[in-house]
């Protein structure tokens, strides 16, 4: 039995690029078709605004959420009443820092959509213990503080591929309410992209952000979430569940949606039925990318007797299969930002470059995620190339 409060309902919205008049008129389109913002959030509401920051890029590397469709969030929510704050913690590896906040925001275009929109940007740095005791794998969370006193939060979500949990949409946005160096602390205890994913998971449902927004514009495809590269879908989808709305998603890129942890774990939980979602407004078959290129760490999706065979070898032995970090000395600037960011540190930086000692290394690409220098290359063994082939 299926929860009575959960709707099962995503809105698919048309949107061929990021004039600010396309996109303002989408959003309000899609947020409509699935009820209107009053649905969803009441005048005189603090509500979080939460993008997809990482560590602030330029809009055009779609690393980031658009600036325009956060920017036509932004103004439904203050014509509504309520009184927003944008606000991310930027990714693993990043101190969490007034300093880093006001680069990211400026870097992503989020400081000028503030300014246009009279919305607030968060610089509150501080985090709060939030309990969950019905959760699966966390019976608590440290949450940044604008999370934890606003009255409603609205994700809106980048469409991108990841290297770790193969996609990144609604559900692991919300991952950045964790403070930036308490990160790979949950890539250490998880290290399997599923239990991660049950993580996930208990976090969405913790929290339990209100309304969701994708902006799926542009997305990335390839080894995302930031060395990727920019792909048009040509839509903007909205839904108030987390996990419904990444089963779109996942569609659109040509994944299976119980490939995604988060979503897996959702139904697993019985909260939702990946068959039972429905879309309202253009129909999704129309922004289908079926060759979206699939990061580098990918293994297909459901298989035929032979793969499911490959694909337990795999899983026995996966440090063999997966790609291996390396460090492009050339490229290399001594950040520190990998160094920082590994659970199991097996990183080091000297002398201005770093390396990874890759006995220690539990392949969660952390570091290939936040180097913004694209110093991290990965590469598979004899074996893994082999097996690889075998599941191409």
């Amino acid at each position: 039995m299926l929860p009575g409060d959960r709707d099962t309902t995503v809105a698919v919205a048309r949107c061929d690029d990021y004039a600010p008049d396309e996109v303002d008129a989408a959003v309000r389109r899609a947020v409509d078709l699935v009820g209107g913002i009053g649905r969803f959030v009441s005048p005189g509401e603090s509500v979080l605004l939460k993008p997809n920051l990482l560590q602030g890029q330029a809009p055009e590397r779609c690393v980031t959420t658009h600036p325009e469709v956060v920017a036509a969030v932004a103004r439904l929510l203050v014509e509504h009443g309520c009184r927003v704050v944008i606000g991310d913690s930027p990714g693993a590896g990043i101190v969490y820092s007034e300093a880093n906040l006001r680069r990211a925001y400026a870097r992503s275009g989020f400081a000028a959509v503030a300014e246009e929109t009279g919305t607030a940007l968060n610089y509150d740095t501080g985090s709060q213990i939030v309990a969950f005791p019905e959760g699966e794998v966390m019976k608590q969370f440290s949450i940044i503080t604008p999370a934890v006193e606003a009255d409603a939060i609205v994700v809106v979500s980048k469409a991108k591929t990841h290297m770790w949990t193969r996609m990144t949409g609604a559900a692991k946005n919300l991952f950045g309410l964790i403070p930036g160096l308490e990160k790979p602390v949950f890539h250490f205890r998880f290290q399997d992209e599923y239990a991660f994913g049950r993580m996930l998971a208990d976090l969405n449902e913790c929290m339990k952000p209100r309304l969701q927004i994708v902006d799926a514009v542009v997305g990335m495809e390839g080894d995302g979430p930031q060395a990727g590269s920019p792909r048009t879908i040509g839509v903007i989808l909205a839904g108030s569940d987390y996990a419904v709305v990444d089963t779109v998603l996942a569609r659109l890129i040509g994944m299976d949606p119980l490939e995604i942890g988060s979503t897996r774990s959702a139904a697993e939980r019985g909260l939702f039925d990946p068959e039972g979602v429905r879309t309202v407004g253009d129909d999704p078959a129309e922004f289908m990318v079926p060759d979206f290129q699939k990061p580098s760490t990918y293994t297909g999706g459901r298989t035929g007797v032979w793969r499911r065979v490959v694909l337990a070898v795999v899983q026995r032995f996966g440090r063999t299969y997966a790609p291996r970090p390396g460090v492009i000395a050339s490229s290399c600037i001594g950040c520190g930002k990998c160094e920082r960011i590994c659970p199991v540190h097996a990183i080091t930086v000297a002398e201005g470059k770093a390396t990874i000692d890759l006995s220690r290394c539990i392949r969660c690409y952390c570091c290939h995620e936040m180097c913004t220098e694209h110093a991290i290359a990965l590469s598979r063994s004899l074996t893994g190339k082999v097996l690889a082939r075998l599941l191409g």
